[in-house]
């Protein structure tokens, strides 16, 4: 792959919230706080406590606190890069597995070309977002895990499902920056809401990173639905070109998209083409309304989909996992409605509520042959670090 000119990251330094350079020290991390790490990782500071005592931590005045704050995010030395980031330590080290880096002969997480070239590739390095799902997973869900099954305790991490309407962004343009942003916001959302989940947690780390890959996109899909829902629900006289994703508001007839970054087709043939996957002869949305799900109801929604497209894809070992899920969450699910909403007779609401996820997979299964025919033509330029995670996604 010919690289003829380098792209600046779009997303925000861990450590200080200003824009990122790369993964430095195995953080997502802008170069001046990789390099005050490198110069103060075995200095006196590390050491010291706070200098002041209420170190005012946006402006990083006090270093023993600045130092403090890149450990915390899980700086490292031992995670340098080799021949890039060196740090005087004692004792033998050993070099690093060989990385895309290392191939290409670029250090950057995110690896851009940018030509008039119709064949040239653009190369997304996310192993970053890999490294920080990990993180994530080391520290656990951020409050207690309460509750008399597992449905209600997944049902906790709601808050990563529910839509903020009083935090709305509006965007009326939408490129580079904004699709990697959602799948940053989506794949580590995902993570943080399976931390809810006790028998996701005692998975071995292979299977929890293998579901993680594979069940983004897909909570993404039906998130963008359930958002839209909400929205509408509290707007009645909403548009139909009105979207929700994530927390942003967009009227899809007017946003203008730039695509040039990842096609050199025309911008109107790849919006298209990466709506093949949308669901036009079942209206979700409205579906959603007329059930007006609980909290507990869409959680179930979420998990039932998530898992059952991870099983069916993967199957082996991944499919027992997921089968295993799903008939402990439909248990949990089973005794919410006859115990307590005293609806014994609940089939027909469940079967309204699979419907949905029933039509968000077959848009996926269906679209395949076009995906497929998509990248015969080279419709998108991207090549990706673990294409086994943009599978199925519409950007592979």
């Amino acid at each position: 792959m010919e690289m003829v000119s380098t792209s600046t990251s779009p997303f925000s330094c861990k450590v200080c919230g200003q824009k990122a350079h790369g993964n430095h020290f195995g953080v997502i991390s802008c170069r001046a706080c990789a390099a005050f790490f490198r110069r103060t990782a075995s200095s006196k500071w590390s050491k010291m406590k706070c200098r002041g005592g209420s170190c005012d931590q946006e402006t990083y005045s006090c270093k023993p606190c600045r130092l403090q704050k890149c450990r915390e995010m899980g700086m490292d030395t031992t995670k340098f890069q080799y021949s890039r980031e060196t740090i005087p330590e004692t004792g033998q080290f050993q070099l690093p597995p060989p990385s895309i880096e290392s191939y290409v002969g670029r250090p950057e997480f995110l690896l851009f070309c940018d030509t008039d070239a119709p064949n040239t590739k653009v190369l997304i390095d996310v192993r970053y977002l890999l490294e920080e799902a990990g993180r994530i997973l080391n520290h656990g869900s951020r409050t207690p895990s309460y509750g008399d099954s597992q449905l209600k305790k997944l049902t906790q991490g709601f808050k990563y499902i529910k839509l903020d309407m009083d935090n709305l962004k509006q965007v009326e343009y939408a490129a580079q920056k904004e699709i990697m942003e959602l799948w940053e916001y989506y794949f580590l959302t995902v993570t943080k809401w399976l931390q809810y989940f006790d028998e996701f947690q005692k998975l071995n780390r292979h299977l929890q990173m293998t579901l993680l890959q594979s069940i983004w996109h897909v909570f993404q899909k039906l998130h963008k639905y359930v958002g839209t829902m909400f929205y509408r629900k509290a707007n009645p006289y909403a548009k139909p070109t009105h979207v929700i994703i994530k927390d942003v508001f967009m009227d899809v007839k007017n946003v203008q998209f730039d695509s040039s970054w990842m096609s050199d087709y025309p911008p109107q043939d790849v919006m298209k083409y990466l709506m093949v996957q949308s669901c036009h002869d079942f209206d979700i949305i409205g579906a959603l309304q007329e059930l007006d799900p609980s909290d507990l109801e869409l959680t179930y929604l979420f998990a039932q989909l998530c898992f059952e497209y991870a099983g069916k894809r993967y199957q082996g070992d991944i499919l027992k996992v997921t089968e295993s899920f799903q008939e402990i969450l439909a248990n949990d699910l089973h005794h919410y409605y006859v115990e307590e909403m005293n609806r014994p007779r609940y089939g027909l609401r469940l079967a309204k509520l699979m419907k949905i996820n029933n039509a968000i997979q077959k848009a996926i299964w269906e679209s395949r042959p076009k995906m497929e025919l998509g990248r015969v033509f080279n419709v998108l330029k991207i090549d990706f670090s673990h294409p086994e995670m943009f599978e199925d996604s519409g950007y592979y």
